[in-house]
């Protein structure tokens, strides 16, 4: 993602209003109304310049990732995936040969499964839970909002999927 995304992100917006007014409150306990509108609008705006900051610091580990892998990346979206100690968040990245997870929690940050590693993929009947399996009782579960798209990628491009 490009710096510029994450100031347009309707999230970031969100919740720097919501932590304006609630500081806007805090403070009208204390002092008058007029104050208390002030600061509110004063933490809005450092807030909404501070929060996309963080994040994109939050986010470059990724992107250094991102660039040693092969290269054209069919899908590149963020997700939530199972490993032996519970749901991470992280980047599900798919290529032609293989398909790669990144983590954001775990120590490993990198999980790259080819495509020879991946029996079947089913998509289950929620839009937004597909199980890729490794054999008969090892599966990883990907959580998407995305997950329609990213089947119909994989079927385009010759990997084993099921419903």
């Amino acid at each position: 993602m490009k710096f510029s995304a994450f100031f347009s992100a309707p999230g970031v917006r969100r919740l720097s209003v919501y932590i304006g007014i609630f500081v806007g409150l805090l403070v009208s306990f204390f002092a008058d109304w007029r104050y208390a509108v002030l600061v509110g609008a004063i933490a809005v705006l450092l807030v909404s310049l501070l929060l996309p900051v963080l994040f994109y610091l939050a986010f470059l580990p990724y992107k250094r990732l991102k660039k040693e892998l092969a290269q054209p990346f069919l899908f590149d979206e963020p997700v939530q995936f199972t490993v032996k100690t519970g749901k991470v968040s992280g980047f599900f990245i798919l290529t032609e040969q293989s398909m790669v997870f990144l983590s954001r929690e775990c120590a490993n940050p990198t999980m790259e499964l080819k495509r020879a590693q991946v029996k079947r993929v089913i998509k289950k009947q929620q839009n937004m839970t597909i199980d890729v399996y490794l054999n008969d009782t090892q599966f990883i579960r990907v959580f998407s909002a995305a997950c329609e798209d990213l089947t119909e990628i994989l079927r385009k491009n010759g990997w084993n999927v099921t419903e």
